[in-house]
């Protein structure tokens, strides 16, 4: 392939002989294809001729001005001259020769190894996964793979931009390490001094590292200009934390290198070759997906925040994107064993294996928590896994069930709609439809769900409507009530509260009850009459207690019932924390005598009585207390003072007391104004988050002041 232009000469022609020779080198060591490129005085490519032992000629107009640049071989196989040729061959160190009218017309050009060692490609392999908050593998769309060219960038900043560029820098490392450095007014002179600092830094980038932000920000603040420049790039693996909102997209300079498919399980690789064995490139990713027959793009973050600098294909670049209309798989199956299994996981985000006594039934049903034990409330989402072979094998419908102790027999059905969303194609266009998975009647049973093909392409967009395969209303439909929120008392109808069995049981295609193949228990809590009395086919497994993720371990007897279904116990609770300030006393007066709030004080000694309740009926709360005065702020709170936050204190009628002098309330002052603000916080979790509409706040305010003098008796 040429490239060649059309010449527009109107001279007699001549002919530009250039002998390339690459010389040196380690012993056996393979020489780099090299390829000459005759660039006209615009810098048009108008030939190219691969270098071999004998010498490269190009046949020119006489009266026009060329130049050949020798470099690698960029053109064996390509059709056409890349865009980015002449970028190409500078980042290669491409050597070049001037050819003039009326100039000599033959050159030699000599290429040393520290020259051409840059035009043996280095490749890596860019590899990575894509997934979405909170969702799973992103298995469907386009990485889109951009070189960044950091130098460029800051070589398109004016005078006034990189100064201004340079002092914020530096004001945010001292701000993030402490370090004190201030912006010389007298810059020193870009000669030797300057040059030596730059060298110093620039000969070892790998150890970047391994400097100190004070020497680097020290520096930063001596050099201006080209220097600068050179500085930043050469230390950019350390300085690249502190300029995240400090160059905005619109100012870098980058090219697109390549687009690679995101894989079925989330993963992305592609090969990238780049010239000069140790100036790794920096990378930057975007993603695209098909939505709807729509190329969108779902991950676009900000590049100076973004970008992998210096590259070199050892680091996994996982990408996490937040774009709400991102698509992500469902997986309907995990690592569990070969053999059939059905596999309940977690409790929206809770795996099952963190609940005290999973596998004893003996336990509190509680989550661990880090201020105390969580229990559950609200809708609970339940999550399932299933063997891939299923369906194949008759076994297509699973049903919950639930009972709280004390409640009579029969369980409660749980049969709230589960409909699960599926892509329509493997290849672009992509739609996405929904399938209900229940309830259904099937033969002689009804509310049966159906247990998911894994043929389907099934999605998750927003997890508590995607990926949970029933809905556990703990409420039993009648929430708590409350009297308010922001009030003396929060406290209503209590929640329904307690320990909960739950029943898992599977179907076949005609709707006939299947028992699992686990060693039976005794328990018969949801067995029917009529059950089958032979062990099914497959097994139920749990998460391992105390296991690593994906870890599991078949049901034991105690999870298993007489006739093969699965039991397991959460405890429930749906109570509304209490919050009151119902007093506040001085020994002068209070504020159930003088509800306006006005209190006196004769002496700073004297104490001052805050009455409340931070309240749970079964201790599942944390609370924290605040007094403010005035504009100074906080002056008392609990936390630090004692009691303990993450138990009740006080209780409704019988409130605690939170004593402080009235001198440390004033803080200096001789009489203020103070605001209480009392806030329970409750730990009942749905799975996915805790749930704040349990939760109580009681704010009052009242005055300390000292009473007034007796007045003056009448002149």
């Amino acid at each position: 392939m040429s490239g060649r232009s059309e010449q527009s000469g109107t001279g007699a022609g001549k002919t530009i002989t250039v002998r390339i020779s690459l010389r040196g080198g380690s012993e056996g060591q393979a020489l780099p294809s090299a390829r000459a490129y005759l660039f006209d005085r615009v810098g048009r490519l108008v030939d190219s001729k691969p270098v071999a032992a004998d010498p490269v000629t190009f046949n020119v107009a006489a009266d026009q001005a060329y130049r050949v640049t020798v470099g690698p071989e960029l053109l064996a196989e390509a059709r056409e001259a890349p865009a980015n040729l002449e970028a190409q061959l500078a980042q290669a160190r491409a050597l070049s020769q001037d050819f003039v009218p009326n100039g000599p017309s033959s050159a030699e050009l000599r290429v040393n190894p520290n020259i051409w060692i840059c035009w043996l490609p280095t490749c890596i392999n860019v590899h990575g996964t894509v997934a979405k908050q909170g969702a799973g593998s992103i298995c469907s769309g386009t990485v889109q793979i951009f070189q960044v060219d950091l130098g460029c960038t800051l070589d398109t900043f004016t005078v006034i931009d990189l100064a201004s560029f340079r002092t914020r820098l530096i004001d945010k490392i001292s701000l993030s390490s402490g370090v004190a450095t201030r912006v010389s007014s007298e810059r020193v002179n870009l000669g030797a001094q300057a040059s030596s600092r730059i060298a110093s830094f620039s000969s070892a980038r790998g150890s970047a590292s391994s400097l100190s932000l004070g020497d680097v920000a020290t520096t930063l603040a001596t050099l201006d200009g080209a220097a600068l420049n050179q500085f930043i790039v050469a230390n950019k693996a350390i300085l690249s934390p502190f300029w995240c909102e400090l160059i905005p997209d619109s100012a870098f300079c980058w090219q697109e290198l390549t687009e690679v498919p995101i894989q079925s399980d989330g993963t992305f690789s592609a090969e990238i070759c780049f010239w000069c064995p140790a100036d790794y490139p920096d990378l930057y990713f975007e993603v695209v997906q098909n939505l709807n027959g729509i190329d969108t793009e779902v991950y676009d973050p900000q590049i100076a925040c973004s970008t992998y600098y210096d590259y070199d294909g050892s680091q996994s670049v996982d990408i996490v994107v937040t774009d709400p209309r991102a698509v992500a798989c469902l997986p309907t199956s995990g690592p569990g064993p070969s053999s059939l299994y059905v596999w309940p996981t977690a409790i929206g985000n809770e795996p099952l294996n963190g609940i005290d006594g999973l596998e004893t039934l003996l336990g509190t049903g509680l989550l661990p928590g880090s201020t105390g034990p969580l229990p559950f409330g609200g809708t609970l989402s339940l999550q399932m896994l299933f063997h891939p072979d299923l369906r194949a094998h008759n076994i297509m419908y699973y049903r919950w069930w639930y009972i709280f102790d004390g409640d009579p027999l029969p369980p409660k059905v749980i049969n709230t709609p589960v409909t699960h969303r599926f892509q329509t194609s493997f290849i672009p266009p992509f739609f996405v439809d929904s399938y209900n998975l229940g309830p259904k009647t099937v033969g002689p049973n009804s509310n049966l769900f159906e247990i998911p093909d894994p043929k389907v392409l099934w999605v998750n967009i927003v997890d508590p409507a995607d990926r949970p395969y029933a809905y556990f209303d703990s409420t039993e439909g009648a929430p708590p009530t409350r009297t308010g929120f922001n009030t003396a008392h929060c406290g209503g109808e209590t929640g329904r509260t307690g320990m909960v069995t739950l029943i898992l049981e599977i179907f076949d295609s005609g709707g006939h009850f299947v028992p699992c193949n686990n060693t039976p228990g005794v328990s018969t809590l949801g067995d029917q009459p009529g059950d089958p009395a032979l062990a099914g086919n497959f097994g139920f497994i749990f998460p391992q207690v105390g296991g690593p993720p994906n870890a599991f371990d078949f049901a034991p007897t105690p999870n298993i019932t007489h006739h093969g279904r699965l039991i397991f116990r959460v405890q429930v609770n749906n109570n509304v924390c209490d919050a009151e300030l119902p007093k506040v006393a001085t020994p002068i007066n209070s504020t159930d005598k003088d509800p306006c709030g006005i209190l006196q004080y004769n002496n700073p000694s004297d104490n001052v009585a805050l009455s409340y309740v931070a309240f749970h009926p079964q201790n599942f709360l944390d609370w924290d207390l605040t007094i403010s005065l005035g504009i100074k702020g906080v002056v008392a709170s609990i936390p630090p003072s004692p009691p303990a936050t993450n138990t009740s204190s006080g209780s409704p009628g019988l409130p605690a007391t939170f004593n402080n002098t009235a001198g440390a309330l004033l803080d200096g002052c001789t009489q203020g104004a103070f605001a209480v603000i009392l806030y329970c916080q409750a730990r009942a979790t749905d799975g996915y988050e805790r749930l704040s509409q349990y939760d109580c706040q009681a704010a009052i305010a009242f005055a300390l002041t000292q009473p007034c003098p007796p007045c003056p008796p009448p002149a």
